[in-house]
C-alpha cells in the first residue's frame, strides 16, 4: 500500500531513530515525506513513498534541489504521484530505497572534521569536553589523564573560530551524531529541554559570528535554533535547505528573540519558503539589516516584513512582474537597497501606461482599506532591476515618482536597450532621473549629466515637432522632467510649420546646441579617377550640445559615416578670411609663416584690400594649393591653419585665405572653439589611411 503523507501527518508519525550508518541501505519504512537525502552529493527531498504502476516493490519519489537532475515533475506515465515545490518539468525522479545514500552528520561533528581534525574518536572527545574539569573514574577508581594536551590544542582551535563555512556537509541535526528528526508536535517538549547538551555550543565556539549551513540536510527549524542557541551569530546562511516544519518546542519559542537577537544578515536563498513562512522565520530577527530571498519563486508580497531595521533586501531570481507587487516594502523605514535582478518585471504598476498615481494597487500599505495615497519608497537609494523584461522608457521616466531619493540604478540587459547603442542607453536613462549618482556601476559627473539632459531635450523637441499643439500635453506625460529641464537648460526649439515652442517659453535650447553640417570628401585615384573607398561625397546634419568634447564628436561622426574615429580628421571651415604675405621677406616679424602638414587645401585669393573683397567689389581668382601646420604649443587644442603662398606673388599683391581649424583629439569642449550655433565641418581620412 502506497504511503503519501501530509507534512502534519509526517510530524506525528516517527520516533527518534538510531544513528544512521555510512552509505547504509535503508528500507522503505525508514523514509517519510519531507525527509532530506543526499545521493552521491545530489541533495533531494522525499515527496512520495510507495508503489509505481507497472513495477514491483516500493519507490521513493524525490524532488531534487537541482531542478534539472530529474526526469519528470511527479507525473509519470499519466499518473500523478506527488507535486514538487519547484515547477520545473524535470525536478523529480523515482529511485529505489536500496540505493546507498551519503551519511548525515551532526553540527559539532562537522565542525571538528573541518576545523579541528584529529585521529581521536569523536565520542571520547565530546565526552571529555562536556566535563573537562571533572576527574575520570572507572569502577569508582580515578584513572590517570593521558593525551589531554592534544585535546586542549583542538579545543583552542575552536575557541578562536570566528567563521564556520559548512555548506554541503550533509548536516542533518545539531548533535554529535544525527538523529532522524521528524519530531511530532507531541514529542517536542517531552524529548528536549533547556539542559540538553546543545546549549554548550556557546562555550565550545565562543567567538563564532559567521555561520554558513547552506545546502545541507536540515529539515526543521528547531534544528537551526538548537545550533544557534548560545552562539553570538551575526551572519547566518541557510541557502538551499528545504524545511518541512518551522515549529519549535515551547522552551525554544520563549528564547527565540534572544537566540537570533544578534543576527544582522540572513540568507534564505533557494529554500522555496512562501512569503508567510518568511514572515514567521524573520519575526524574531529584530536586528536584521540584510536579508537575501533569491530563487524562492515569490510572486507577490502580501504583507510587510516585521524587521524594522532592514536596510538591504535581495529578491533576485523570483517571479515578480511589477514594482506594484512590492508595495508593502514601503513600510520598512530604513530600506535603502533593493535588488530585483532576473525577475519578470516589465512595468511599474498594473496600469502600464498611465501615471503612477492612477494605479489602485500602489496605495499606502499602512491604510490599505482606503487606497488614497500612492506608494513612495521614501528611503530607497539603490535599485537593481537588470535582466528583467523592461521594454519602455515609461518605466524609467516615472521611476523617480516611486523612488525620489534614488542614487544608484542598475537597469542593464533589458529588452528596452537591445536596439540602442550603449551610449544612447546610458544618456537617455541618465537624463530621466535627476537624482542619480551611479548608473550601471558608472559614476556620473556634472558634465555627463548636462550633456545627457541637453541631448534628451532635443529628443523631446523632435517628438513635439511631430505632433500638433493640442497633443503636446499628452506627449509630455511621457517626459515628467520636461519642465524641470527647461528651467535648467532652456526649452528646445520645436518647429511645427513655423511655430516654435521658444515663442511660449522664455529661454531656448538653441543657445546650447550647435547644428553641425558634416561633409565627407570622396577620394579618387589620381590615375584612373576611381573612388578609393567606394564613397561619393556625403553630407550629414546633426545637432549636438556645445559642451561635448572632440572624442565624443568623433564617435558621433564615426557612427554617421561608418568610419573609425582614429582614421578620420575633422576640419572646421570657419568661413573667415586671414591675410597672407604682408611682408617682402620671411625674416620680417609681420610675415605669416606656414609649415607643412599631411594634406592640401584649396585656397581662394584676391587682390586689393580685404574690405572691398568681402563687399564683392573684386573678383576671386583660384589660387594654388597651400600647406598648413598645427602649432604644438596648443597641446591637443584646435589648430589654426593657413595656406602657403608664393613669396614672389606676395611682393606684388596681398592675399587672403579661408581660415580652417582642425579639431584635434582632446577633452576641451567644442564650444570653446566654435562660436555661434552652426558649423560646417569637413570629414577626411588621415593620410596614412589612403
Amino acid at each position: 500500500m502506497s504511503q503519501s503523507l501530509s507534512v502534519s501527518e509526517a510530524e506525528e508519525y516517527a520516533e527518534l531513530s538510531q544513528p544512521l550508518r555510512p552509505l547504509m541501505k535503508l528500507e522503505t519504512s525508514d523514509f517519510y515525506i519531507g525527509k532530506r537525502i543526499s545521493l552521491a552529493g545530489d541533495l533531494g527531498t522525499v515527496r512520495y513513498v510507495g508503489n509505481v504502476v507497472g513495477t514491483q516493490h516500493d519507490w521513493l519519489g524525490i524532488e531534487w534541489d537541482d531542478p534539472t537532475r530529474g526526469k519528470h515533475d511527479g507525473v509519470y506515465n499519466g499518473h500523478v504521484y506527488f507535486q514538487c515545490l519547484n515547477p520545473q518539468p524535470k525536478a523529480a525522479s523515482f529511485i529505489r530505497s536500496t540505493r546507498k545514500f551519503d551519511q548525515p552528520v551532526g553540527f559539532m561533528e562537522a565542525i571538528h572534521q573541518k576545523y579541528a581534525p584529529a585521529s581521536l574518536d569523536l565520542d571520547d572527545l565530546l565526552g571529555i569536553l562536556l566535563e573537562p574539569d571533572e576527574p575520570i573514574s572507572i569502577s569508582g577508581k580515578v584513572v590517570e589523564e593521558i593525551g589531554f594536551d592534544k585535546i586542549a590544542e583542538r579545543q583552542a582551535m575552536l575557541d578562536e573560530l570566528q567563521i564556520a563555512i559548512l555548506d554541503r556537509a550533509c548536516i542533518a541535526g545539531y548533535g554529535s551524531k544525527p538523529w532522524r528528526s521528524p519530531y511530532g508536535s507531541k514529542l517536542l517538549d517531552k524529548d528536549f529541554n533547556q539542559n540538553d547538551s546543545i546549549t554548550r555550543f556557546g562555550k565550545d565556539l565562543p567567538k563564532l559570528q559567521f555561520l554558513d549551513l547552506s545546502q545541507n540536510l536540515l529539515e526543521q527549524w528547531t534544528d537551526v535554533t538548537a545550533i544557534c542557541e548560545g552562539l553570538k551569530i551575526k551572519l547566518l546562511k541557510l541557502n538551499g535547505n528545504r524545511f518541512r516544519s518551522l515549529e519549535v518546542p515551547s522552551w525554544q519559542a520563549a528564547a527565540l528573540d534572544k537566540i537570533y537577537g544578534d543576527v544582522e544578515e540572513l540568507y534564505l536563498e533557494d529554500t522555496l519558503l512562501t512569503w508567510y513562512q518568511v514572515l514567521f522565520v524573520t519575526s524574531h530577527f529584530h536586528r536584521l539589516q540584510i536579508l537575501c530571498l533569491t530563487s524562492n519563486l515569490l510572486t507577490d508580497i502580501p504583507k510587510s516584513l516585521p524587521t524594522a531595521n532592514l536596510t538591504s533586501l535581495d529578491l533576485s531570481y523570483n517571479c515578480f512582474q511589477c514594482i506594484g507587487c512590492l508595495q508593502y516594502l514601503t513600510c520598512l523605514p530604513l530600506l535603502e537597497k533593493l535588488i530585483l535582478r532576473w525577475n519578470q518585471i516589465d512595468r511599474l504598476t498594473c496600469n502600464t501606461m498611465g501615471p503612477v498615481s492612477t494605479c489602485k494597487r500602489l496605495t499606502n500599505p499602512t491604510n490599505c482599506s482606503t487606497f488614497t495615497e500612492p506608494v513612495v519608497f521614501k528611503s530607497l537609494q539603490h535599485l537593481d532591476v537588470s535582466d528583467n523584461l523592461i521594454s519602455s522608457f515609461h518605466f524609467i521616466s516615472h521611476l523617480p515618482a516611486l523612488v525620489p531619493k534614488l542614487k544608484s540604478l542598475r537597469i542593464a540587459h533589458n529588452p528596452l536597450f537591445a536596439t540602442l547603442s550603449s551610449d544612447d542607453s546610458f544618456i537617455l536613462t541618465l537624463a530621466r532621473i535627476g537624482s542619480l549618482r551611479t548608473l550601471n556601476y558608472s559614476n556620473i559627473t556634472a558634465a555627463m549629466r548636462m550633456n545627457a539632459e541637453l541631448y534628451y531635450l532635443t529628443h523631446i523637441g523632435a517628438m513635439l515637432s511631430e505632433f500638433p499643439v493640442e497633443k503636446a500635453a499628452e506627449v509630455l506625460t511621457y517626459h515628467p522632467r520636461f519642465v524641470e529641464l527647461c528651467n535648467l537648460h532652456g526649452a528646445p526649439t520645436v518647429n511645427r510649420g513655423g511655430a516654435f515652442l521658444s515663442d511660449v517659453l522664455d529661454n531656448t535650447l538653441g543657445s546650447h546646441l550647435i547644428t553641425f553640417t558634416f561633409t565627407f570628401k570622396s577620394y579618387r585615384c589620381p590615375e584612373h579617377g576611381d573612388l578609393l573607398d567606394g564613397r561619393e561625397e556625403t553630407i550629414k546634419i546633426i545637432r549636438l550640445p556645445r559642451t561635448i568634447d572632440t572624442y565624443y564628436l568623433k564617435s558621433e561622426v564615426g557612427r554617421l559615416f561608418s568610419i573609425q574615429p582614429l582614421h578620420m580628421r575633422l576640419i572646421w571651415e570657419t568661413g573667415e578670411w586671414d591675410p597672407v604675405g604682408l611682408s617682402l621677406s620671411p625674416k620680417d616679424n609681420d610675415y605669416w609663416s606656414v609649415g607643412s602638414q599631411d594634406s592640401n587645401y584649396d585656397e581662394e585669393e584676391c587682390t586689393g584690400d580685404f574690405d572691398s573683397y568681402m563687399d564683392g567689389e573684386v573678383s576671386l581668382e583660384e589660387g594654388q594649393d597651400g600647406e598648413y601646420c598645427g602649432y604644438g604649443e596648443h597641446g591637443g587644442e584646435a589648430v589654426e591653419q593657413t595656406a602657403a603662398v608664393d613669396e614672389e606673388k606676395e611682393r606684388e599683391k596681398g592675399k587672403w585665405v579661408r581660415r580652417e581649424v582642425e579639431l584635434v583629439d582632446g577633452t576641451r569642449e567644442v564650444g570653446h572653439w566654435i562660436e555661434g550655433t552652426e558649423a560646417n565641418v569637413r570629414v577626411e581620412y588621415r593620410k596614412n589611411v589612403y
